[in-house]
């Protein structure tokens, strides 16, 4: 016989208290998106400024397709919350901002339904505190499971603008440094110090905000969930790991072959987007979002089949194991059908590159040792195993 241990449970707590780091960190989240949004438009300018419009116009799509679909489902899920007895929520800034046209035009060209939904998560955590400071218990936790609900739905816009945006971003700029430089003639990059450091600067960035939008929505979406157990903050810088180093592989080998191979690159990743998609339409029978309804069934999965070029997701309850085993199984055969054929077709000029055989160990070695730290976190910090395994038994 033994004790039960102790479990805490994804649940909201006993004592739901808004701490000031929860506050900060929604206005950071705000001040980094908007920095996000201007680095963005910095480079798009840059672009224009020096009559790449190719480039010009492929950033700016990058930019503002993204923030079209973000909004569309930030107002999906404004709709979905509505439906519920919900009287708070009408007073929030995204309600404000989704009765008014012009408003929503607003939101869609300057990237904002993130915003939006940190400011009203912002708005919850101060109310709750304000209900802590007057002993009001009720409302404290009324307020608390509120912005634990807008971090959630925030969680999820954040992934969908990384990878609809950030990430598409990243191979452009990438394709660009790597082809312009394995030329001698028409680099702006080469005339324009300031806008390589500023592309250099803007990818490392993404790729941090892109691992860290993975990890927290994986955490956030437990919390809201009240029977699931807590991923520790170790658990989630291991996974943070794990999605950043594959991250890392993932866009550098698609980054050096567009650069050299852009119109057979395009193609086997739509091939790639449409299994993903029908996979997706296959496995994933249940979600919030859809309702069932055929239209927004086609539109969520469509759109999750493009996450599904860099990273798998998880959109509903159940086992991932096979899941990631078969996303990471063709994640590896494409990244290193890429590798061979950017490294065998490398014309001398290339070769000559500094990076030439630099980025082939970079495009690998990032991948396995993602996969390592993803069996680092299933085996010893996932909450239902390994050393944070359940001991006591829930109640279903």
């Amino acid at each position: 016989m033994y004790a039960p241990t102790t479990d805490v449970v994804d649940r909201l707590p006993s004592v739901d208290r808004v701490t000031n780091w929860d506050i900060a960190g929604f206005i950071i989240s705000i001040i980094s998106h908007l920095l996000d949004v201007l680095f963005d438009c910095n480079i798009a300018y840059r672009y224009y400024d020096h009559q790449q419009f190719a480039y010009f116009f492929t950033t700016l799509a990058f930019i503002l397709i993204p923030a079209f679909i973000n909004t569309v489902f930030s107002i999906r899920m404004y709709m979905l919350d509505s439906d519920k007895d919900n009287a708070d929520r009408s007073a929030t800034l995204t309600d404000k901002f989704t009765k008014r046209r012009l408003c929503c035009f607003a939101v869609l060209i300057f990237q904002l339904a993130p915003v939006l939904r940190y400011f009203d998560a912002l708005q919850y955590a101060l109310k709750s505190k304000r209900a802590e400071k007057n002993k009001d218990p009720e409302n404290q936790r009324k307020y608390y499971e509120l912005m634990v609900k807008e971090d959630s739905d925030v969680a999820l816009l954040r992934v969908l603008e990384c990878f609809l945006e950030a990430a598409p971003q990243q191979i452009l700029q990438l394709a660009i440094i790597f082809s312009t430089n394995s030329n001698d003639k028409n680099s702006l990059n080469q005339s324009d110090t300031f806008t390589l450091f500023h592309q250099l600067l803007s990818i490392g960035s993404s790729f941090v905000s892109m691992a860290w939008s993975m990890a927290s929505y994986q955490r956030l979406l437990r919390v809201s969930l009240k029977n699931k157990n807590n991923i520790s903050w170790p658990g989630t810088l291991v996974q943070f790991m794990w999605h950043f180093l594959v991250t890392v592989s993932r866009i550098l080998c698609i980054s050096v072959i567009a650069s050299k191979h852009l119109v057979p690159t395009i193609l086997v990743i739509l091939l790639h987007w449409f299994v993903m998609t029908l996979w997706l339409s296959c496995t994933n029978q249940k979600n919030n979002f859809c309702k069932h309804n055929k239209v927004y069934d086609m539109f969520f999965y469509s759109i999750f089949g493009t996450v599904y070029i860099f990273t798998p997701v998880t959109l509903v309850e159940g086992p991932t194991f096979l899941k990631y085993l078969f996303f990471y199984v063709v994640l590896f055969v494409e990244n290193t059908i890429a590798n061979v054929v950017w490294y065998c077709s490398a014309d001398p000029t290339l070769q000559e590159q500094i990076y030439y055989k630099p980025i082939v160990y970079l495009n690998i070695i990032p991948f396995f040792a993602g996969l390592i730290f993803m069996l680092l976190y299933y085996k010893v910090f996932h909450p239902s195993t390994g050393y944070h395994r359940t001991q006591a038994v829930l109640p279903s």
